[in-house]
């Protein structure tokens, strides 16, 4: 039987990985094993970035493809082939002004391979929050991250802050930004028209795929972007409900797109 799909996106937390974030080896090199017979590449799309999902996948890991924090970072065969990071003066104003208005936010601010915490964090959200990062380090000011690409900032804070933030932000500063509830409490933010969407079209792109051709698998606001642009796609049944109304309406609007297109030719 031929597979109407040719690459398969699935996120981690919520989606992929069980209640106690683990999966099942055995089964999944099955399926994989299966995918790759019929020449179908599996894609990891999260706002984790690729230093954790390579401990999260050991092995499995050179025979996928990742759309890391959500989009900013991009993997093909354990290559990374793209990366879209915020300018630092935009991240260094980002945490500022996001601490000023909400108080304690706990930031993590995701670089290339680490995830910086500031050390006003307690040590028991910071071991919890270290766990996402795959590996990370502390500052004692924001100011003294080192010079490098800033990839992501994720703020503990509830999601639904996250258009409001997107939007005062945007509206004072010449870089703009995208931020999107990835949890209930957690908000994500990223270069502005960066996501798991855009991630995915640029890295299929690179593979001669189109979203015609991916089935993708989401629970979270970040993931309404990738629903969006596959051709294929499933919200979990415990997703966040922004999640499933939006994709609800999509699936809505499909529909009335293709009884009008059969209508014309009929």
């Amino acid at each position: 039987m031929t597979l109407p799909f040719k690459a398969v996106a699935v996120d981690m937390d919520g989606t992929f990985l069980d209640d106690r974030k683990q999966f099942n080896h055995e089964q999944f090199d099955q399926i994989l094993t299966e995918l790759e017979k019929r020449n179908v590449h599996f894609i990891v799309a999260s706002g984790r970035p690729y230093t954790r999902l390579k401990q999260d996948f050991g092995d499995f890991a050179e025979r996928m493809d990742f759309v890391s924090l959500n989009g900013s970072m991009l993997v093909v065969n354990g290559e990374t082939v793209a990366s879209y990071p915020l300018k630092r003066e935009t991240a260094l104003s980002l945490l500022k002004e996001v601490s000023d208005k909400y108080g304690k936010v706990a930031p993590m601010v995701f670089e290339t391979d680490v995830a910086y915490f500031h050390r006003a964090i307690p040590k028991t959200e910071s071991d919890f929050l270290a766990y996402f990062a795959g590996q990370s380090a502390v500052v004692d000011h924001w100011e003294d991250l080192p010079k490098k690409d800033i990839l992501q900032i994720t703020f503990s804070l509830d999601n639904s802050k996250a258009p409001e933030i997107e939007k005062e932000f945007n509206a004072k500063h010449e870089q703009k930004i995208s931020a999107f509830g990835s949890a209930n409490t957690a908000i994500d933010t990223n270069v502005y028209g960066i996501n798991k969407g855009a991630g995915l079209k640029h890295l299929l792109a690179k593979l001669n795929l189109t979203g015609d051709d991916l089935i993708a698998f989401g629970d979270g606001g970040n993931d309404i972007a990738m629903l969006d642009f596959a051709k294929y796609s499933y919200a979990m049944a415990n997703g966040m409900q922004l999640l499933k109304s939006t994709l609800n309406i999509l699936h809505q609007l499909i529909l009335k797109m293709e009884f009008s297109e059969y209508c014309k030719n009929t």
